[in-house]
């Protein structure tokens, strides 16, 4: 015969208190990840290219054009200060290029909210202004000029914005 022991006051686990553990430890683990697959799915739509296999098929003349290019030897330059975003195109003596139009497409890295394309005007001297102020953090932009002759120089960068800028 077992005798009961006298209620001491101290905790004993029942089945119901492990149960709530579980649900509890469950419950918050699936709620996480629904929150940041949601958030995820919400910022990033995960598309980089509408077709991948068309765009496969235009690497090689990608690669042609960048390689005849970079023989031009012309360097841009591309920054944003004091709400103006500013791009320079100079051939290999520092003489400006002069630009026919274009565009600048500019985002951020990882969400398509504050995308954006700026038409880009054309510029004898090769330097162009434009009023578009960007919130501090990490950019990219994808530039696209049209040139004397309808060539096309395009240039793609990240670039970081200061407070302040």
């Amino acid at each position: 015969m077992t005798e009961a022991s006298p209620d001491d006051g101290s905790f004993k686990l029942t089945g119901r208190h492990v149960l709530c553990i579980l649900l509890a430890f469950f419950g918050l683990i699936i709620t996480v990840n629904v929150t940041m697959a949601t958030l995820a799915a919400g910022t990033w739509p995960g598309l980089v290219v509408a077709n991948s296999y068309v765009e496969s098929q235009r690497f090689n003349t990608r690669v042609a054009a960048a390689r005849q290019q970079r023989t031009l030897g012309y360097a841009l330059e591309f920054e944003q200060a004091h709400g103006q975003l500013a791009l320079a195109l100079r051939d290999g003596a520092a003489r400006g290029v002069r630009i026919v139009g274009g565009t600048v497409k500019i985002g951020r890295p990882v969400t398509r909210t504050e995308d954006r394309t700026i038409d880009v005007p054309a510029a004898p001297d090769g330097v162009v202004s434009m009023p578009d102020a960007l919130a501090p953090g990490l950019w990219i932009a994808d530039i696209a000029l049209l040139l004397e002759g309808d060539r096309v120089w395009r240039y793609e960068t990240r670039f970081t914005v200061e407070a302040g800028d």
